[in-house]
């Protein structure tokens, strides 16, 4: 086990960037759009720009709600299903919308986000999530691959059952891993500028890897 003081640092770094959503001004419009996706659907891709987004899996249906904020023209946002995967997209100048979006924990997720937090709860299946300025938050999953990455924001997740691997990195802000403990893990583990905090062993050919690195901020592996 590796141990370096300061890794408590982490708590602040993974915040950062979480409450990150919509642009807000008094001279701006909001609206609330819902629907739901009749089509069968196996994948999610969300390509965000501003607003931040959330994911949570459960249940049969797939249900999506977008919380826009805009100046002027209102953004033009799509949804559309093809071979299984749901895409969701907008186009606008002066505009963010958030995603709420509720999928079958087996859906395989994957998110690209400019400017805004994302988080995820509940998944089964494989996960990437990317953001350029804003944390990544991921709780209760079971999946067995997950790879999450922020340039600019903390990086949390927890498992409620052991991956395969898992990589949770960032160019600037804490990283925390939580694992089931009782399992063997092959762990990387580094910081740039800040403590690490390694609190199961690491053992070399492990069936399950986790990698955890940040340029700057704190790095914490737990067992549970």
């Amino acid at each position: 086990m590796k141990r370096v003081l300061g890794a408590m640092a982490i708590t602040a770094g993974v915040l950062v960037g979480m409450s990150a959503c919509l642009p807000i001004g008094d001279d701006r419009e909001h609206r609330t759009v819902e629907y739901g996706v009749a089509e069968p659907v196996r994948e999610l891709v969300v390509d965000g720009l501003s607003g931040g987004v959330v994911v949570n899996g459960g249940g049969d249906a797939v249900h999506v709600v977008e919380k826009q904020s805009y100046q002027g023209t209102p953004p033009n946002t799509t949804h559309e299903v093809k071979d299984g995967v749901l895409r969701l997209t907008y186009d606008c100048s002066d505009c963010g919308v958030g995603y709420t979006v509720q999928v079958p924990a087996g859906t395989k997720v994957r998110i690209t986000e400019q400017s805004g937090g994302v988080r995820l709860a509940g998944l089964a299946a494989e996960v990437e999530a990317s953001v350029q300025s804003g944390g990544v938050e991921a709780t209760g999953l079971t999946s067995q691959n997950v790879r999450l990455s922020a340039e600019s924001g903390g990086v949390r997740v927890d498992f409620a059952s052991a991956p395969a691997k898992v990589e949770a990195k960032t160019s600037a802000g804490g990283v925390a891993v939580k694992v089931p403990g009782g399992e063997a893990y092959t762990v990387d583990a580094r910081s740039g500028s800040g403590g690490v905090d390694v609190e199961i062993p690491s053992q070399p050919g492990a069936p399950h890897s986790i990698t955890a690195t940040t340029g700057s901020g704190g790095v914490t592996v737990r067992g549970v």
